[in-house]
């Protein structure tokens, strides 16, 4: 009957079950999913309704809509602009994609699991036509599906470039006409860009599948015959011994089956008492504040999956022990065992008061770098990677390495103001040519635009952005607290310091910071007046202890203590700066002088006390 929900099994055995009617005989569902069109998550959400309509159920129109990044995916889903999303959530070589269960947290009483689908993946080797084999020296395509054709890419001596998406790659070889690069993507891509196909299945794994989601902003419960899925999301109380056994414990001791597993680090959650899901407790204080603080760096949320219903009364049980437990447990879904539902007209109707939790996330910003150096480089490249158009100018020619990370390049900064319309304009030299490179910016070209620095002192840039830039100009000093090294396998959990100098257009300003955010960096909003009393010292006395080791010519030996490897390698890391850093550290940091006259009173009291101490032992 209208209003009901469709049960669709992918399986045989789900089918067998039967189709609760609809009197609806056709239906359209519009489903939102990451990436450029012929990406692998179009054809998983196209494939899971194709077989919906093989398995009796009325036939559907798809109407697959392509978001830049997983946020967007899930803001598309909570606006109503879609039925549906696709999202995958693990791959049986890649595994887990963690963004998608943070998603599914943070959104969670706003979106639903409604079904799953085992998508197989199958990679294919596409180049413009009529490139030969032999010509490719680089192949680009997203990380993890580089990874999963690893041994066929090391056979034939190909770099790696990484991309934002499968199908990104694709288009971006197509709209640039590269003639030595290939990508790496489904085959269906190559009639969507014009590209050939010169090889398919070069994945090293034919075991290469990936589990999708699709979620509904409604829970559509499945018929309670029908072999189900529920997934829960739980965070313990403390950190115990035992009390993830514990937690556990409430499934197993009813029989329950689990047959899924996932931790995730991050911050506490804090609720309140809600109607979102069925159990949900305010968080319970640690046994003493020593203990909290200890244990704050990792509270780890746990995500399990129920081969039950959730309304089968040992389920209903075992949540009401685990709440005993743990503080935060919610229900993200009940759904069919590989197999999804579908809602009915009746259904697809939002209630007004959802379009309230509705959340704004990043969408693809135009990103221009100015200083596009080492740092420069290493910013654009994860930005790319996460779906937004980057733009960088320098007077060095860095064009080759722009192309292979997907940046448009110019050597002319006014042309690429002129041409980019740019949301965001980071500034990125040294700290020395900060005020040239700023007082040489075409400052009609930069009306309305955001612009931020990156620098590792703030006052400077602040006084000379606010003289120099236009009133209409947004400005925000920030320095990320990590570099190409540090951050090269992830930028989780690094400090990020943000101080709004101005801010009008709040809501791009917001977007800005997600960059960030969605990178898992740990975000400090700081006055650049309190970052530079606190940069003087602990970065500045940091490089200076380094720099005046360095001046003992300190050397390893073989009864090296674990102190003294550290000093070596504060030496080497230190070292490895230029002296110009050091030197602005100093210069344009006032706080910094005070920090070196503090350290050189520092040596001279040690001195005197050692001397006052040799002297009472006489």
């Amino acid at each position: 009957a209208l209003g009901r929900s469709v049960v669709v099994g992918v399986e045989s055995a789900l089918s067998e079950i039967g189709v609760v009617e609809m009197s609806t005989s056709s239906t359209s569902a519009r489903v939102a999913f990451q990436g450029e069109r012929g990406a692998y998550s179009e054809a998983a959400a196209r494939e899971m309704f194709a077989i919906a309509g093989e398995r009796q159920a009325p036939r559907l129109t798809v109407d697959a809509i392509p978001c830049a990044s997983f946020d967007d995916v899930f803001t598309t889903l909570i606006s109503g602009k879609v039925e549906y999303a696709a999202v995958p959530i693990e791959n049986t070589l890649g595994g887990s994609i963690h963004a998608n269960y943070d998603l599914l947290l943070r959104h969670h009483g706003a979106v639903h699991i409604v079904g799953e689908h085992s998508f197989r993946v199958r990679h294919a080797l596409l180049v413009t036509k009529g490139t030969p084999k032999s010509a490719i020296k680089r192949v680009m395509s997203h990380p993890q599906a580089l990874a999963q054709c690893d041994g066929f890419i090391r056979r034939n001596g190909w770099e790696r470039v990484p991309a934002y998406d499968t199908a990104g790659s694709a288009k971006m070889i197509a709209e640039q006409k590269l003639h030595d690069a290939a990508a790496i993507c489904s085959a269906s891509a190559a009639e969507l860009f014009g590209l050939e196909v010169l090889e398919n299945g070069i994945e090293d794994d034919t075991n290469n599948f990936t589990r999708f989601l699709l979620l509904h902003c409604q829970p559509l419960l499945p018929p309670s015959e029908a072999p189900c899925k529920t997934t829960v999301v739980f965070q313990p109380s403390t950190n115990e011994a035992g009390i993830l056994f514990k937690a556990l414990s409430v499934f197993a001791l009813r029989e329950i089956d689990l047959c899924k597993i996932e931790s995730r680090p991050g911050r506490r959650v804090s609720v309140s008492p809600s109607a979102d899901g069925p159990v949900a407790k305010r968080p319970r204080s640690g046994n003493s504040a020593s203990e909290a603080a200890a244990s704050a760096q990792f509270e780890y949320t746990f995500y399990i999956d129920l081969l039950a219903h959730s309304s089968d009364q040992k389920v209903v049980n075992a949540l009401r022990h685990l709440d005993e437990i743990a503080p935060f447990v919610r229900v993200l879904g009940c759904f069919p065992a590989e197999g999804i539902l579908i809602a009915s007209a009746a259904q697809q109707t939002q209630p007004a008061e959802l379009v309230r939790l509705r959340s704004q996330r990043s969408v693809a910003m135009r990103v221009g770098i100015i200083g596009f150096g080492n740092f420069g480089q290493f910013l654009a490249q994860w930005f790319v990677a996460a779906g937004h158009q980057l733009f960088a100018a320098s007077r060095t020619d860095y064009s080759a390495e722009a192309a292979k990370i997907g940046v448009t390049f110019f050597r002319d900064t006014a042309a690429m103001l002129r041409e980019s319309a740019l949301d965001v304009l980071i500034l990125a030299p040294s700290i020395i040519s900060f005020e040239k490179v700023l007082g040489a910016l075409p400052m009609k070209l930069l009306e309305g635009v955001l612009v931020v620095d990156v620098l590792s002192v703030k006052i400077l840039p602040k006084e000379a952005m606010l003289r120099a830039l236009p009133a209409s100009c947004d400005i925000v000093c920030s320095h990320p607290m990590f570099g190409p090294e540090s951050g090269k396998s992830g930028w989780r959990d690094l400090p990020f310091v943000y101080d709004a100098v101005r801010v009008k257009d709040r809501h791009r300003y917001c977007r800005f910071l997600s960059l960030w955010e969605e990178q898992g960096c740990k975000m400090t909003n700081l006055s650049c007046e309190e970052h530079d009393r606190m940069a003087a010292g602990s970065q500045f006395i940091t490089h200076l202890t380094g720099r005046v080791l360095g001046k003992l010519n300190l050397s390893s030996t073989p009864i090296n203590t674990k102190g003294f490897e550290s000093l070596l390698a504060l030496i080497d890391s230190t070292s490895a700066d230029s002296f110009d850093l050091f030197y602005a550290l100093y210069a344009h940091n006032s706080n910094s002088t005070e920090q070196l006259t503090m350290f050189a009173d520092a040596l001279e009291s040690i001195r005197a006390d050692l001397l006052a101490f040799k002297q009472a032992q006489r």
